[in-house]
C-alpha cells in the first residue's frame, strides 16, 4: 500500500493541554535542577543537579522545536511565547533556529550545500581541507567527538549570533532574539552567583569563586544539552542505508523524506523523556505533527512502508558500525565511503546497476 502525507492528518491536531504540560514539565524541572546546583550542600550533588539540568534543556529544546512548527498550541502567538522562553536556557535564538531548521533543513533534507546539519563531504572536498580541517572533521565522526559537533558547526555559527552569511538576509528579529538570548545568559548568571551567596551566607567577592555557580549553574547545563543535540541530530539523519543528494528534491517527496531520515529506537521511558523526538520518519512526512502524537504517527508509517522506513534499535554496536560506514558521502555512486573513497554502504543506484549488469550479461 502507498503511503501518503495525508494519511497522518488526523494527528496533525493540536492541544493547549498537552502543549502547555510538555512546556510546564521541562520548565518546572530545568528550575528546579538550577535549584539544586545553587543549594545543594555537597559538590557532587550539585554536579549532578547540573547534568541533570541539562537534559531538561534538552527536553525544553524539543518543546521550543514544535512551537517553530506552530504544533506545540493551536495559538500562533502563544507557540512564538512558549518557543522562545524555552529556548532561553539553551541559548538558543528563535529565529534563527526558526529560519535554519524549518526553511533550510526541512526544505532541503540531506541536499548537500543547503542542509549543514551533518552534511558529510565528498573525497576530493575532504582532500582539499587544511590538516586542521581534516583533523576537525574525523574528530567530529569519531564516538567520543561527536557529541561536540553541534556546539561548534551548528550552534556557534548558525543557532546564536545572527551572521550574514548564513541566513537568507538580516532581519529585526534575529537581532531581537538574539539580545533575548545575551540577556538572559546575564540575567541567569548573576541570579546563581547571588543566589549562592545568599545559600552560604557570605558576600561571593572573588572572581573565581563566582566562577562556580556559573560553571554549575549556566555552562555544564549547556554543554549537556548541546551534546544531546549533537548526539540526537546525528542519529537522525545518519545512517549507512540513508542519502545525501546534489540535486534539490525531485519525484515523490514522501519517499525522499522516508530515505533521508532514520528511525532509531529507544526503551519506552527514554523515547518518552525525548518527547518522541526519534520517531522522526514521521516527523519529516508531516512536520505539522505535534512531538506527543509522533510515536502513533510512526507506528502508522512503518505499518504501511515497512520494507522502506530505516530503523533500527541503538546498541553501541550499532553506533560503532554507523561512526565506521559514514564518513564521506560520494553523491556520483550514491553511497558512504571511507576517507580514501572505498565504498562503505551499498549504493542508492544499486537496483538500476543491477539491471543494467543484467541485461549487458543477456546481450552478451
Amino acid at each position: 500500500m502507498k503511503f501518503a502525507p495525508s494519511d497522518l492528518i488526523s494527528l496533525k491536531h493540536r492541544s493547549y493541554r498537552h502543549g502547555l504540560s510538555l512546556f510546564l514539565l521541562d520548565a518546572c524541572g530545568y528550575a528546579l535542577a538550577i535549584s539544586g546546583t545553587i543549594a545543594a550542600p555537597h559538590l557532587r550533588q550539585r554536579i549532578a543537579c547540573s547534568i541533570v539540568a541539562g537534559f531538561w534543556i534538552s527536553g525544553l529544546v524539543t518543546v521550543a522545536h514544535d512551537a517553530c512548527h506552530q504544533s506545540l498550541t493551536p495559538s500562533r502567538w502563544l507557540n512564538r511565547l512558549l518557543g522562545t522562553l524555552a529556548f532561553l536556557p539553551a541559548l538558543h535564538a528563535y529565529s534563527l533556529w526558526q529560519y535554519g531548521h524549518n526553511h533550510v533543513h526541512h526544505l532541503h533534507t540531506n541536499r548537500r550545500g543547503y542542509d549543514y546539519v551533518w552534511e558529510p563531504l565528498s573525497l576530493g572536498e575532504f582532500q582539499s581541507l587544511s590538516w586542521f580541517a581534516q583533523l576537525r572533521y574525523r574528530f567530529f565522526r569519531t564516538f567520543i567527538g561527536h557529541f561536540f559537533y553541534y556546539g561548534y558547526e551548528v550552534w556557534w555559527k548558525r543557532r546564536f549570533f545572527p551572521r550574514r552569511q548564513f541566513v537568507d538576509r538580516m532581519k529585526s528579529r534575529y537581532w531581537v532574539d538574539f539580545l533575548l538570548v545575551v540577556a538572559w545568559l546575564m540575567t541567569l548568571s548573576l541570579v546563581v552567583v547571588n543566589a549562592r551567596s545568599w545559600v552560604i551566607g557570605a558576600s561571593i567577592d572573588d572572581p573565581t569563586a563566582a566562577c562556580a555557580p556559573i560553571l554549575l549553574g549556566v555552562v555544564v547545563p549547556f554543554v549537556v544539552c548541546s551534546m544531546l543535540s549533537s548526539f540526537s541530530e546525528f542519529l537522525h539523519h545518519t545512517h549507512p542505508g540513508v542519502h545525501w543528494f546534489n540535486e534539490p528534491p525531485q519525484g515523490d517527496w514522501t519517499m525522499r523524506q522516508v530515505q533521508t531520515s532514520v528511525h532509531c529506537q529507544f526503551p519506552a521511558f527514554m523515547d518518552r523523556s525525548m518527547h518522541w523526538i526519534m520517531d522522526h520518519t514521521a516527523h519529516h512526512i508531516q512536520p505539522s505533527i505535534p512531538s506527543y502524537y509522533l510515536l502513533e504517527a510512526q507506528k502508522k508509517v512503518e505499518s504501511q512502508q515497512a520494507s522502506e522506513v530505516i530503523t533500527y534499535r541503538w546498541s553501541l554496536r550499532a553506533m560503532r558500525e554507523i561512526l565506521r560506514c559514514c564518513k564521506l558521502y560520494d553523491c556520483e555512486a550514491g553511497c558512504w565511503t571511507d576517507y580514501t573513497g572505498k565504498p562503505t554502504s551499498e549504493s542508492r543506484f544499486r537496483d538500476t546497476l543491477e539491471t543494467s549488469n543484467d541485461s549487458s550479461a543477456r546481450a552478451a
